[in-house]
């Protein structure tokens, strides 16, 4: 009897555990594996990337929200239910629309394609073009250089709580926020990472900083920059090893 009531304690005790992790993978429009793609519990802050194959685990409940981000893909954000925890689930992703800026014709075309391109002026591209020439950006703090605070979050929606929001930024506007300042080139080709490499990096150095004021305040400040940049060139080797 005891031994039986072990054997179903130690059933029970497996098959709940078991539950506590979502399976996963995450793939294109053409139905094709998307490898490293943060996948975040924004209950939790628990985090992972896709492997290679687009597949992913992650630790969840029930009603649990998480989020799908990677660079040129648009946000997708799922909420877990009870079925998931009995299969793999499979979600898509759709690359991000790209707008085409508009133009602004100051003359008469006069029907020579190679003249009227020349005449084609693009407003946004002049107006860039004069911010910069009367910026110096040696003597710019970096907080200038960054995105205006939010532009990472995304929008409310569905699972989205409607209350006031103590954090700017949460983890996956910290992730991206530092491939924004830093640029890809920087990881790639100073630290010799591959691209599909670069967003679990910048997670890993991620987890041995103090992100609590740059989540508060929803930016960073040149020394946030210079912390990270310190702490990457020393974990570079150990995260290759890792892979």
């Amino acid at each position: 009897m005891k031994k039986f009531l072990f054997l179903t304690f130690f059933l029970i005790f497996i098959n709940s555990f078991s539950q506590e992790y979502i399976l996963g993978k995450v793939v294109s429009e053409q139905n094709t594996e998307i490898a490293g793609v943060l996948v975040i519990n924004i209950n939790t802050d628990e985090k992972t990337y896709t492997n290679n194959e687009g597949n992913f685990m992650i630790a969840a409940k029930t009603n649990d929200l998480i989020r799908l981000v990677k660079q040129k893909f648009d946000r997708v954000s799922y909420t877990i239910k009870p079925e998931d925890f009995q299969k793999s689930i499979t979600i898509n992703m759709q690359k991000s629309t790209i707008e085409i800026e508009e133009v602004e014709l100051k003359t008469k075309l006069t029907g020579n394609l190679k003249e009227d391109i020349n005449k084609v002026e693009n407003k946004k591209k002049t107006k860039l073009n004069l911010e910069i020439s009367k910026m110096n950006l040696e003597k710019s703090e970096i907080a200038i250089l960054l995105p205006k605070a939010g532009e990472f979050k995304q929008p409310k929606g569905e699972g989205f709580s409607v209350g006031a929001v103590s954090n700017r930024w949460d983890i996956v506007d910290i992730n991206n926020g530092y491939l924004y300042i830093l640029g890809e080139d920087y990881f790639v080709e100073e630290l010799g990472l591959k691209k599909d490499e670069v967003a679990p990096f910048i997670g890993y150095v991620m987890q041995s900083l103090n992100l609590k004021n740059i989540k508060k305040k929803g930016y960073f400040i040149s020394d946030d920059i210079a912390k990270f940049q310190v702490l990457a060139e020393k974990k570079i080797k150990t995260f290759k090893k890792l892979k």
